[in-house]
């Protein structure tokens, strides 16, 4: 019996546990350009415009961890490659991009965000004991009501696309929406957003 009661337990911690985990999803939209179905792209360089560097700089790692690993293609940051607090001319961006040999650059960056706020109402519990002398059987009851609470879930919308260097032309485009639950930080969100958009990347008619 003590087994059971301890196997039962670790069941309700570990259904707990799963129930608090951060989650984050991401639905995708995207279109090839005609020109491009087949194309091979090697050597690319990731650029994630974001205004907060750290929010930038998880996006970048991301998506060249998950270019890497699913595709194959040589990857550069462009916090690597440029630095964010300098300014640079067309032609030293473009002597930076012939050096490296970058064939393409994958862009994302994030259009609208925000939370969506869901009220959960209090709950109500009744106990009630009771205690018998003889015949006499007396009791008593106590209600408690727990407050409600507010659950908060962060939501972001984005724009990916892939730029050809040699064609400068847009190679592929998406738009993605990304939702998080309430144990969820934009962080998570962005992870889910880069992952979804090299998945997607990697299924389709690019990188064959």
């Amino acid at each position: 019996m003590k087994n059971i009661k301890l196997k039962y337990g670790l069941i309700v911690i570990a259904l707990i546990q799963i129930s608090l985990m951060k989650c984050a999803s991401t639905k995708i939209v995207s279109q090839v350009n005609p020109e491009f179905i087949g194309h091979s792209f090697t050597t690319v360089l990731v650029y994630a415009n974001f205004n907060l560097l750290n929010h930038r700089k998880l996006a970048e790692k991301e998506l060249c961890a998950e270019l890497t690993k699913k595709i194959g293609c040589k990857c550069f940051k462009s916090l690597d490659v440029f630095f964010p607090g300098q300014t640079f001319s067309s032609k030293q961006i473009s002597e930076r991009l012939i050096k490296l040999k970058i064939e393409g650059i994958v862009i994302i960056q994030p259009l609208k965000s925000g939370v969506s706020s869901i009220h959960v109402p209090g709950s109500t519990y009744t106990t009630t004991t009771a205690d018998i002398f003889g015949n006499t059987i007396t009791g008593s009851s106590s209600t408690y009501t727990t407050p409600g609470y507010k659950i908060n879930k962060p939501w972001s919308n984005y724009e990916a696309m892939l730029w050809s260097v040699k064609d400068s032309k847009v190679a592929w485009y998406a738009t993605e929406s990304s939702k998080g639950n309430g144990f969820a930080n934009w962080d998570d969100l962005i992870k889910s957003a880069t992952h979804k958009t090299v998945k997607n990347l990697s299924s389709s008619s690019i990188f064959r």
